[in-house]
């Protein structure tokens, strides 16, 4: 399946922000033909606070650094093969726009997005949506300490460890993409996350408090979508 990646996509400074949500409440918001999977009792919704170092397809550059956010949730298609279902794309490059909308079939949403670093304490990364409303506010201090992977069917698995996305086609066309990459390097954060994505993106409201992964970064490769009775 998807011997051919033409994107190459470098992320770095990645925060991955995990809310357990509500299973039921969720599957409205997702279509009928995917199943919402649950880990420790709960359904997930995450955001990726990350930024893109560089995009290349097939060898050629396209864009240079760019702050983006993407949210998503974590189901099985129907063949029982598990992926995530994007929500939202954030993205402050008018070409990662072009890129995400019509190639990758993935939600981009208008908005902007800022980052600093205060004092090299702590790192600031903030989405505000087109009215100007802060939706996602996260602050965290990356860990000085050495990066692991997460152990097989950890939560953080769960959580970090994904390689396909479904996505919807024209006509419903029921459509599959690959994300392939290493696993993912893990390290130690403090972080603290504020704002109303969640319920900015009419997704149910958290279940409990966030739990945040972060890492220094790593390589995907992706594979545009495909009609899932071709996989």
């Amino acid at each position: 399946m998807f011997s051919v990646r033409p994107l190459t996509v470098v992320l770095a400074d990645v925060c991955f922000c995990h809310w357990p949500v509500d299973a039921d409440a969720l599957s409205r918001s997702i279509p009928d033909w995917l199943t919402v999977e649950t880990a420790d009792g709960d359904a997930w919704v995450t955001a990726v606070a990350h930024t893109i170092s560089g995009v290349s397809s097939f060898g050629v550059d396209l864009t240079g650094p760019v702050a983006a956010v993407t949210v998503r949730t974590y189901v099985r298609g129907p063949d029982g093969h598990r992926g995530v279902r994007f929500l939202a794309v954030y993205a402050d490059d008018a070409l990662t726009a072009t890129v995400t909308e019509p190639a990758l079939r993935l939600p981009y949403r208008e908005g902007r997005l800022g980052r600093r670093t205060d004092d090299g304490e702590y790192r600031t990364r903030r989405t505000l949506d087109v009215d100007g409303r802060c939706v996602l506010d996260v602050r965290y201090t990356p860990g000085d300490g050495e990066t692991t992977t997460a152990p097989p069917d950890s939560l953080a698995a769960f959580l970090v460890e994904r390689h396909r996305y479904f996505t919807t086609g024209g006509f419903g066309t029921h459509l599959v993409g690959s994300v392939g990459h290493d696993p993912w390097p893990l390290g130690t954060v403090d972080a603290d996350v504020s704002g109303t994505l969640l319920p900015t993106l009419g997704l149910p409201d958290p279940a409990g408090s966030p739990l945040v992964h972060y890492s220094p970064g790593t390589e995907l490769g992706l594979s545009p979508p495909r009609p899932l009775w071709l996989d």
